[in-house]
Protein backbone atom coordinates (compact mmCIF):
# COMPACT_ATOMS: atom_id res chain seq x y z
CA UNK A 1 0.00 0.00 0.00
CA UNK A 2 2.75 2.57 0.63
CA UNK A 3 4.61 1.72 -2.42
CA UNK A 4 1.22 2.57 -4.24
CA UNK A 5 1.02 5.56 -2.45
CA UNK A 6 5.05 6.62 -3.35
CA UNK A 7 4.03 5.78 -7.43
CA UNK A 8 1.38 8.56 -6.69
CA UNK A 9 3.52 10.69 -5.32
CA UNK A 10 6.27 10.06 -7.69
CA UNK A 11 4.52 9.29 -10.94
CA UNK A 12 7.67 10.37 -13.38
CA UNK A 13 9.97 7.65 -11.85
CA UNK A 14 9.46 3.93 -12.77
CA UNK A 15 8.56 1.25 -9.87
CA UNK A 16 12.18 0.72 -8.97
CA UNK A 17 13.18 3.55 -8.55
CA UNK A 18 9.96 4.61 -5.89
CA UNK A 19 11.02 1.50 -4.24
CA UNK A 20 14.55 3.00 -3.48
CA UNK A 21 12.89 6.47 -2.65
CA UNK A 22 11.34 4.65 -0.29
CA UNK A 23 13.68 2.69 1.16
CA UNK A 24 15.64 6.02 1.71
CA UNK A 25 12.82 7.31 4.31
CA UNK A 26 13.71 4.67 6.22
CA UNK A 27 17.10 3.04 6.65
CA UNK A 28 15.92 0.41 9.16
CA UNK A 29 13.94 -1.35 6.79
CA UNK A 30 15.34 -4.89 5.54
CA UNK A 31 17.30 -5.12 2.99
CA UNK A 32 15.64 -5.74 -0.51
CA UNK A 33 16.69 -8.70 -2.86
CA UNK A 34 15.36 -10.28 -5.53
CA UNK A 35 12.82 -7.20 -6.76
CA UNK A 36 11.70 -6.89 -10.06
CA UNK A 37 9.32 -4.68 -11.49
CA UNK A 38 7.27 -7.71 -12.11
CA UNK A 39 7.41 -8.81 -8.36
CA UNK A 40 5.87 -5.31 -7.93
CA UNK A 41 2.80 -5.77 -10.67
CA UNK A 42 1.73 -9.22 -8.65
CA UNK A 43 1.71 -7.09 -5.66
CA UNK A 44 -0.14 -4.61 -6.66
CA UNK A 45 -2.79 -6.60 -8.18
CA UNK A 46 -2.51 -9.14 -4.86
CA UNK A 47 -3.95 -5.70 -3.08
CA UNK A 48 -6.77 -4.91 -5.41
CA UNK A 49 -8.21 -1.47 -5.55
CA UNK A 50 -11.08 -1.51 -2.98
CA UNK A 51 -8.83 -1.45 0.22
CA UNK A 52 -7.51 2.01 -1.51
CA UNK A 53 -11.42 2.88 -2.29
CA UNK A 54 -11.94 1.84 1.75
CA UNK A 55 -8.74 3.81 3.16
CA UNK A 56 -9.97 6.81 0.94
CA UNK A 57 -13.54 6.75 2.35
CA UNK A 58 -12.00 6.46 5.55
CA UNK A 59 -9.36 9.57 5.72
CA UNK A 60 -11.96 12.17 3.88
CA UNK A 61 -13.27 14.74 5.52
CA UNK A 62 -14.61 18.04 5.63
CA UNK A 63 -11.65 20.47 6.07
CA UNK A 64 -13.45 24.11 5.60
CA UNK A 65 -13.81 26.24 9.16
CA UNK A 66 -16.73 28.14 10.28
CA UNK A 67 -15.61 31.80 8.17
CA UNK A 68 -15.58 29.73 4.76
CA UNK A 69 -18.99 28.38 5.73
CA UNK A 70 -21.95 30.24 3.65
CA UNK A 71 -24.90 30.98 5.87
CA UNK A 72 -23.88 28.41 7.67
CA UNK A 73 -24.12 25.99 4.70
CA UNK A 74 -20.79 23.97 3.61
CA UNK A 75 -20.59 24.40 0.17
CA UNK A 76 -19.87 21.43 -2.49
CA UNK A 77 -19.03 21.50 -5.92
CA UNK A 78 -19.90 18.11 -8.23
CA UNK A 79 -18.36 17.55 -11.53
CA UNK A 80 -16.10 15.32 -13.66
CA UNK A 81 -13.10 14.92 -15.61
CA UNK A 82 -11.51 12.38 -17.69
CA UNK A 83 -8.18 10.40 -17.73
CA UNK A 84 -6.52 8.89 -20.10
CA UNK A 85 -5.27 5.37 -19.45
CA UNK A 86 -2.74 2.82 -21.46
CA UNK A 87 -4.01 1.51 -24.36
CA UNK A 88 -4.10 -2.25 -23.32
CA UNK A 89 -7.58 -4.62 -24.35
CA UNK A 90 -8.78 -4.67 -20.51
CA UNK A 91 -8.67 -0.93 -20.51
CA UNK A 92 -10.21 -0.68 -23.47
CA UNK A 93 -12.88 -3.47 -22.61
CA UNK A 94 -13.75 -1.38 -19.34
CA UNK A 95 -13.60 1.84 -20.04
CA UNK A 96 -13.79 2.63 -23.68
CA UNK A 97 -12.54 5.20 -26.40
CA UNK A 98 -13.71 8.19 -28.38
CA UNK A 99 -14.69 7.88 -31.60
CA UNK A 100 -17.13 5.27 -33.48
CA UNK A 101 -16.65 1.56 -32.77
CA UNK A 102 -15.33 0.84 -35.58
CA UNK A 103 -12.89 3.86 -35.39
CA UNK A 104 -11.96 4.78 -32.28
CA UNK A 105 -9.56 7.36 -31.45
CA UNK A 106 -6.87 7.79 -28.70
CA UNK A 107 -6.56 6.60 -25.82
CA UNK A 108 -9.31 4.63 -23.20
CA UNK A 109 -10.45 7.24 -21.21
CA UNK A 110 -11.59 6.88 -17.38
CA UNK A 111 -14.34 8.92 -16.07
CA UNK A 112 -13.94 9.98 -12.61
CA UNK A 113 -17.03 11.89 -10.78
CA UNK A 114 -16.47 13.68 -7.88
CA UNK A 115 -17.99 16.34 -4.83
CA UNK A 116 -15.10 18.58 -3.48
CA UNK A 117 -15.50 20.91 -1.02
CA UNK A 118 -15.19 24.27 -2.69
CA UNK A 119 -13.51 26.01 0.44
CA UNK A 120 -10.64 23.53 0.96
CA UNK A 121 -10.81 21.86 -2.32
CA UNK A 122 -10.74 18.70 -0.71
CA UNK A 123 -12.58 16.10 -2.61
CA UNK A 124 -15.16 14.08 -0.65
CA UNK A 125 -16.52 11.23 -2.50
CA UNK A 126 -15.73 9.64 -6.11
CA UNK A 127 -16.92 7.72 -8.59
CA UNK A 128 -15.03 5.59 -11.12
CA UNK A 129 -16.30 4.69 -14.65
CA UNK A 130 -15.91 4.68 -18.60
CA UNK A 131 -15.55 7.08 -21.69
CA UNK A 132 -19.12 5.99 -22.35
CA UNK A 133 -21.07 6.73 -18.78
CA UNK A 134 -23.27 9.51 -18.47
CA UNK A 135 -21.95 12.25 -15.56
CA UNK A 136 -25.28 12.31 -14.56
CA UNK A 137 -25.83 8.63 -14.30
CA UNK A 138 -22.08 8.24 -12.39
CA UNK A 139 -23.09 10.95 -9.67
CA UNK A 140 -25.91 9.13 -8.19
CA UNK A 141 -23.95 7.22 -5.96
CA UNK A 142 -22.35 10.56 -5.17
CA UNK A 143 -24.04 11.17 -1.58
CA UNK A 144 -21.85 10.13 1.05
CA UNK A 145 -21.01 13.46 2.00
CA UNK A 146 -24.09 15.55 0.37
CA UNK A 147 -26.84 16.03 3.05
CA UNK A 148 -27.88 18.35 6.19
CA UNK A 149 -25.60 21.58 6.31
CA UNK A 150 -24.60 21.63 2.98
CA UNK A 151 -24.85 23.31 -0.08
CA UNK A 152 -24.42 21.79 -3.73
CA UNK A 153 -23.58 23.40 -6.90
CA UNK A 154 -24.06 21.30 -10.04
CA UNK A 155 -23.84 22.47 -13.58
CA UNK A 156 -26.96 21.90 -16.15
CA UNK A 157 -25.61 18.49 -17.32
CA UNK A 158 -26.56 17.02 -13.44
CA UNK A 159 -30.42 18.33 -13.70
CA UNK A 160 -32.85 15.16 -12.92
CA UNK A 161 -36.25 15.98 -11.04
CA UNK A 162 -35.88 12.10 -9.30
CA UNK A 163 -31.97 13.51 -8.27
CA UNK A 164 -33.24 16.67 -6.63
CA UNK A 165 -35.92 15.24 -4.44
CA UNK A 166 -33.49 12.12 -3.55
CA UNK A 167 -30.39 14.99 -2.27
CA UNK A 168 -33.43 17.13 -0.73
CA UNK A 169 -34.73 14.30 1.32
CA UNK A 170 -31.31 13.63 2.69
CA UNK A 171 -31.47 17.29 3.68
CA UNK A 172 -28.97 18.94 1.46
CA UNK A 173 -29.78 22.40 -0.15
CA UNK A 174 -29.18 23.19 -3.98
CA UNK A 175 -28.04 25.56 -6.12
CA UNK A 176 -28.22 24.45 -10.02
CA UNK A 177 -27.62 25.48 -13.42
CA UNK A 178 -30.32 24.99 -15.80
CA UNK A 179 -31.60 25.68 -19.02
CA UNK A 180 -34.32 27.72 -20.02
CA UNK A 181 -37.17 24.30 -20.65
CA UNK A 182 -36.69 23.91 -16.77
CA UNK A 183 -39.47 25.68 -14.13
CA UNK A 184 -41.35 27.36 -16.81
CA UNK A 185 -44.57 27.48 -14.65
CA UNK A 186 -44.15 30.75 -12.49
CA UNK A 187 -45.90 30.57 -9.38
CA UNK A 188 -44.56 33.98 -7.54
CA UNK A 189 -42.23 37.04 -8.23
CA UNK A 190 -40.04 37.85 -5.90
CA UNK A 191 -38.85 41.21 -4.35
CA UNK A 192 -34.79 40.77 -5.91
CA UNK A 193 -35.75 39.80 -9.27
CA UNK A 194 -35.93 35.80 -8.94
CA UNK A 195 -39.28 34.13 -8.97
CA UNK A 196 -40.47 30.89 -7.87
CA UNK A 197 -41.79 27.94 -10.35
CA UNK A 198 -43.11 24.45 -10.39
CA UNK A 199 -41.19 21.74 -11.93
CA UNK A 200 -43.02 18.69 -13.02
CA UNK A 201 -41.95 15.44 -14.71
CA UNK A 202 -42.00 15.18 -18.73
CA UNK A 203 -45.26 13.92 -19.27
CA UNK A 204 -44.06 12.66 -22.28
CA UNK A 205 -40.99 10.56 -21.32
CA UNK A 206 -40.40 7.40 -23.25
CA UNK A 207 -39.91 5.17 -19.65
CA UNK A 208 -43.19 3.83 -19.96
CA UNK A 209 -44.57 2.05 -16.54
CA UNK A 210 -41.28 4.14 -14.58
CA UNK A 211 -42.60 5.72 -11.50
CA UNK A 212 -43.07 9.70 -12.02
CA UNK A 213 -41.04 12.05 -9.44
CA UNK A 214 -43.50 14.56 -8.00
CA UNK A 215 -43.38 18.41 -8.62
CA UNK A 216 -41.03 20.28 -6.96
CA UNK A 217 -41.07 24.13 -6.07
CA UNK A 218 -38.01 26.03 -6.66
CA UNK A 219 -36.65 29.40 -6.88
CA UNK A 220 -35.62 30.93 -10.31
CA UNK A 221 -32.31 33.50 -10.30
CA UNK A 222 -31.28 34.76 -13.87
CA UNK A 223 -28.72 37.17 -15.22
CA UNK A 224 -26.15 37.75 -16.83
CA UNK A 225 -22.41 38.28 -16.13
CA UNK A 226 -20.59 41.39 -17.54
CA UNK A 227 -23.24 42.73 -19.80
CA UNK A 228 -22.80 39.41 -21.72
CA UNK A 229 -25.97 38.07 -24.03
CA UNK A 230 -25.86 34.76 -22.32
CA UNK A 231 -28.71 34.46 -19.60
CA UNK A 232 -27.30 32.44 -16.89
CA UNK A 233 -30.04 30.39 -15.28
CA UNK A 234 -30.25 28.95 -11.80
CA UNK A 235 -32.43 27.63 -9.68
CA UNK A 236 -32.18 26.52 -6.09
CA UNK A 237 -33.87 25.06 -2.55
CA UNK A 238 -33.29 28.02 -1.29
CA UNK A 239 -36.50 29.73 -1.40
CA UNK A 240 -35.95 32.43 1.49
CA UNK A 241 -35.31 35.87 -0.66
CA UNK A 242 -34.28 37.94 2.08
CA UNK A 243 -32.08 35.66 3.97
CA UNK A 244 -30.42 34.27 0.90
CA UNK A 245 -30.19 36.91 -1.77
CA UNK A 246 -30.42 36.44 -5.51
CA UNK A 247 -27.03 38.47 -5.95
CA UNK A 248 -25.51 36.83 -3.36
CA UNK A 249 -26.37 33.54 -4.85
CA UNK A 250 -25.49 34.48 -8.16
CA UNK A 251 -21.67 35.21 -6.93
CA UNK A 252 -21.80 31.63 -4.93
CA UNK A 253 -22.33 30.06 -7.84
CA UNK A 254 -19.00 31.14 -9.51
CA UNK A 255 -17.13 29.07 -6.90
CA UNK A 256 -18.54 25.70 -8.81
CA UNK A 257 -15.50 26.48 -10.67
CA UNK A 258 -12.89 25.36 -7.64
CA UNK A 259 -13.75 21.69 -8.69
CA UNK A 260 -12.07 22.63 -12.11
CA UNK A 261 -9.02 23.98 -9.84
CA UNK A 262 -9.12 20.89 -7.69
CA UNK A 263 -8.98 18.73 -11.15
CA UNK A 264 -5.98 20.75 -12.55
CA UNK A 265 -4.36 20.20 -9.36
CA UNK A 266 -4.46 16.43 -9.48
CA UNK A 267 -4.57 15.95 -13.08
CA UNK A 268 -1.58 18.85 -14.10
CA UNK A 269 0.57 19.09 -11.11
CA UNK A 270 0.18 16.11 -9.12
CA UNK A 271 -0.44 12.90 -11.97
CA UNK A 272 2.37 14.86 -14.12
CA UNK A 273 2.20 12.36 -16.48
CA UNK A 274 -0.63 12.18 -19.72
CA UNK A 275 -1.43 8.59 -19.33
CA UNK A 276 -1.88 6.36 -16.11
CA UNK A 277 0.26 4.15 -15.23
CA UNK A 278 -1.95 0.78 -15.56
CA UNK A 279 -2.17 -1.71 -17.87
CA UNK A 280 -5.53 -3.24 -16.21
CA UNK A 281 -9.35 -1.97 -15.04
CA UNK A 282 -8.40 -2.76 -11.18
CA UNK A 283 -4.81 -1.31 -11.76
CA UNK A 284 -6.51 1.99 -12.78
CA UNK A 285 -8.88 2.62 -10.48
CA UNK A 286 -6.33 1.75 -7.66
CA UNK A 287 -4.50 4.73 -9.11
CA UNK A 288 -7.15 7.00 -9.38
CA UNK A 289 -7.76 6.05 -5.96
CA UNK A 290 -4.47 6.42 -4.62
CA UNK A 291 -4.01 9.76 -6.21
CA UNK A 292 -7.18 11.15 -4.73
CA UNK A 293 -5.62 9.73 -1.50
CA UNK A 294 -2.35 12.13 -1.74
CA UNK A 295 -4.40 14.94 -2.75
CA UNK A 296 -6.36 14.86 0.36
CA UNK A 297 -3.81 14.35 2.61
CA UNK A 298 -2.10 17.51 1.16
CA UNK A 299 -5.21 19.42 0.99
CA UNK A 300 -5.38 18.50 4.64
CA UNK A 301 -1.87 19.86 5.49
CA UNK A 302 -2.20 23.18 3.77
CA UNK A 303 -5.46 23.63 5.77
CA UNK A 304 -3.93 23.37 8.71
CA UNK A 305 -1.08 26.12 7.22
CA UNK A 306 -3.79 28.44 6.64
CA UNK A 307 -5.56 27.82 9.73
CA UNK A 308 -1.68 28.93 11.11
CA UNK A 309 -1.42 31.81 9.12
CA UNK A 310 -5.29 33.11 8.76
CA UNK A 311 -5.69 32.85 5.10
CA UNK A 312 -7.95 31.34 3.09
CA UNK A 313 -6.83 27.49 2.02
CA UNK A 314 -7.51 28.14 -1.64
CA UNK A 315 -5.04 30.58 -1.98
CA UNK A 316 -2.44 28.78 -0.81
CA UNK A 317 0.47 26.94 -3.15
CA UNK A 318 -0.31 22.97 -3.67
CA UNK A 319 2.45 22.59 -5.87
CA UNK A 320 4.61 23.94 -3.06
CA UNK A 321 2.85 21.79 -0.56
CA UNK A 322 3.42 18.82 -3.23
CA UNK A 323 7.28 19.60 -3.07
CA UNK A 324 7.48 19.52 1.28
CA UNK A 325 5.52 16.33 0.99
CA UNK A 326 7.50 14.54 -1.47
CA UNK A 327 10.91 15.73 -0.02
CA UNK A 328 9.16 14.86 3.13
CA UNK A 329 9.45 10.92 1.91
CA UNK A 330 12.84 10.57 0.74
CA UNK A 331 14.33 12.32 4.73
CA UNK A 332 15.56 9.46 6.80
CA UNK A 333 12.68 8.58 9.04
CA UNK A 334 10.46 10.78 7.01
CA UNK A 335 8.05 8.09 5.44
CA UNK A 336 7.60 4.27 6.99
CA UNK A 337 5.47 1.95 7.28
CA UNK A 338 7.54 0.86 10.41
CA UNK A 339 8.97 2.77 13.04
CA UNK A 340 10.69 1.89 16.38
CA UNK A 341 7.57 2.16 17.95
CA UNK A 342 5.25 0.64 15.49
CA UNK A 343 3.38 -2.92 16.17
CA UNK A 344 1.95 -5.24 13.92
CA UNK A 345 -0.45 -3.43 11.49
CA UNK A 346 0.59 0.14 12.66
CA UNK A 347 1.87 2.62 11.07
CA UNK A 348 4.55 5.51 12.09
CA UNK A 349 3.21 9.11 12.79
CA UNK A 350 4.62 10.53 9.17
CA UNK A 351 2.80 7.76 7.15
CA UNK A 352 -0.49 8.13 9.32
CA UNK A 353 -0.39 11.86 9.37
CA UNK A 354 0.07 11.38 5.41
CA UNK A 355 -2.54 8.92 4.52
CA UNK A 356 -4.76 7.65 7.32
CA UNK A 357 -6.14 10.56 9.71
CA UNK A 358 -9.68 10.45 10.73
CA UNK A 359 -11.36 13.54 11.14
CA UNK A 360 -8.17 15.37 12.88
CA UNK A 361 -8.28 12.72 15.60
CA UNK A 362 -5.45 10.49 16.51
CA UNK A 363 -5.39 6.98 16.40
CA UNK A 364 -2.41 4.41 16.67
CA UNK A 365 0.81 6.81 17.40
CA UNK A 366 -1.88 9.97 17.14
CA UNK A 367 -0.15 12.30 19.39
CA UNK A 368 3.26 12.33 17.74
CA UNK A 369 1.30 12.05 14.09
CA UNK A 370 -0.39 15.31 15.08
CA UNK A 371 2.50 16.57 16.23
CA UNK A 372 4.81 16.36 12.79
CA UNK A 373 1.57 16.65 10.70
CA UNK A 374 1.54 20.62 12.54
CA UNK A 375 5.62 20.72 11.83
CA UNK A 376 4.91 20.15 8.39
CA UNK A 377 2.40 22.83 8.28
CA UNK A 378 4.41 25.30 9.83
CA UNK A 379 7.17 24.81 7.18
CA UNK A 380 4.61 25.75 4.86
CA UNK A 381 3.00 28.52 6.66
CA UNK A 382 6.02 30.13 7.96
CA UNK A 383 9.38 29.16 5.34
CA UNK A 384 12.18 31.19 4.96
CA UNK A 385 11.48 32.76 1.97
CA UNK A 386 7.09 33.21 1.11
CA UNK A 387 5.30 29.66 0.45
CA UNK A 388 1.98 30.46 1.03
CA UNK A 389 1.38 31.80 -2.52
CA UNK A 390 -1.82 32.90 -4.90
CA UNK A 391 -2.30 29.89 -7.03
Amino acid sequence: MYFVLGLCLFPRVDYLEVLRLLKAGERGLRPWSGVNKSSLTRARQRLGWTVMRDLFRAMTRPLGQGPELFHGLRVLAVDGMLLAVPDSAGNRDAFGKCGSQRSPMGYPMARMVAVAECSSHAVLDAVIGGWKDSERIVSDELERHVGDGTLLLADRGFWGLGRWHRLRDRGAHLLWRTDRRIARRVEDVLADGSYLARIEANKHSKAAGTVKAPPALVRVIEYRVNGQAEVVRLITSLLDHEQYPAGELAALYARRWEIELVFDEIKTHQRDRPVLRSQTPDGVRQEILTHLIVHHATRDLLAEAARLTQSPAEQTSFTRALHVVRRSVITPSGFSPLGPSATAGSASPRSRQLCCQDGGHATAHGRSSRASHRSSARHLANPPAAVVLPL
